[in-house]
């Protein structure tokens, strides 16, 4: 009689489960490797007189070794346009003297001039008198409620067009005792020149910039998915409570509130967001306002222009400067330019 093999002791159903177990570790082990690539680094820092933040994910680059060349690119930035630094230093001193500019200068301060003539001198960078008057140019003076008799003097120094640059674009001078505060439209710069360092070396890399509310897209989160961002609510005491969500790919989003920085007398609160039309804090039925934009330094600007402005018409022609505004008023109702709401969804 003719033996029957003996049964294979691995029978077909055993065979089938572990296969798929080895194919269920190799999808594990794969997905662990692929994660591991959008791994994001976050770091911390204090500059341009806020806390800024680089949350980077690289492509085939140390996440680390981007924050750290963001940062290294923020301080530059810093150093050269922080207030009673650098070339601000300078020229607030120069007594109306020509001081020698760099092609970055001229860039920045041509921008800052564009933006104050494209929004009616509601963005004004001349205001640094008014500023300095109310002890909101340190984080260490004492504010104070200045007498109207000051704010008038130190008014008549203040106007965009005393920042005159020369005709070949080397040189500027302030006129009539002008003297400037950059930090409306700097941080916002050193947001964009952070992010293009970044992608100068991965262009691939993801993550955002944010430098105290001014927030620059490194790239998509996880390579395909918006950053979520939340509008604060201006009048809850927790910076956690939001009025409204954004959504972004792309592109950059300021914003600016009189929560921010600000003292009360008398119960009446005074921020640090001028009018550089009265010299005083602007008072418009606004208490914040956020901007998107391609450029953060761009955003950022608006979004002080915004404030001054208000719910008025001038901020309905923000879209044709390639900006969006989203306004709170003092009852919590809100304005949106057309367009804006592409950002609150999904």
């Amino acid at each position: 009689m003719r033996q029957r093999n003996p049964r294979n002791p691995l029978s077909s159903s055993t065979f089938l489960y572990t296969i798929l177990a080895l194919l269920a570790i190799s999808i594990l082990t794969w997905l662990f490797i692929t994660n591991d690539k959008q791994e994001y680094y976050t770091k911390t820092d204090y500059l341009l007189g806020t806390y800024v933040t680089v949350r980077v994910s690289g492509d085939k680059t140390s996440p680390v070794l981007l924050a750290n060349a963001a940062f290294k690119e923020i301080k530059r930035i810093d150093e050269k346009y922080g207030n009673n630094k650098g070339i601000v230093e300078e020229l607030n001193a120069s007594k109306g003297k020509w001081i020698e500019m760099d092609q970055e200068t001229a860039f920045l301060l041509k921008s800052a001039i564009e933006v104050s003539k494209n929004t009616g001198g509601a963005f004004d960078f001349t205001l640094y008198p008014i500023i300095k008057l109310w002890g909101f140019d340190d984080i260490n003076n004492e504010k104070r409620v200045p007498k109207k008799t000051e704010i008038g003097k130190a008014l008549l120094k203040v106007n965009y067009e005393n920042v005159e640059i020369s005709p070949d674009g080397n040189k500027v001078r302030l006129l009539n005792g002008a003297q400037i505060d950059l930090s409306g439209i700097a941080k916002g710069y050193a947001v964009d020149m952070a992010i293009m360092k970044i992608k100068s070396i991965d262009e691939k890399a993801t993550g955002f910039i944010d430098a105290g509310g001014d927030i620059g897209i490194i790239g998509p989160k996880y390579g395909n998915r918006p950053w979520v961002i939340g509008i604060r609510h201006p009048r809850s005491e927790s910076a956690d409570k939001v009025i409204d969500y954004v959504y972004m790919y792309d592109g950059s989003i300021a914003t600016s509130g009189d929560y921010e920085r600000f003292f009360e007398v008398d119960g009446i609160r005074y921020h640090h967001i001028f009018d550089p039309a009265t010299g005083y804090p602007a008072n418009n039925g606004v208490i914040s306002s956020t901007v998107i934009h391609k450029s953060a330094m761009l955003a950022d600007a608006y979004a002080t222009a915004a404030f001054v402005l208000g719910d008025s018409p001038g901020v309905t022609f923000f879209p044709r400067y390639g900006a969006l505004a989203f306004l709170v008023r003092e009852d919590l109702s809100t304005f949106k330019n057309k367009g804006f709401e592409v950002y609150l969804s999904k």
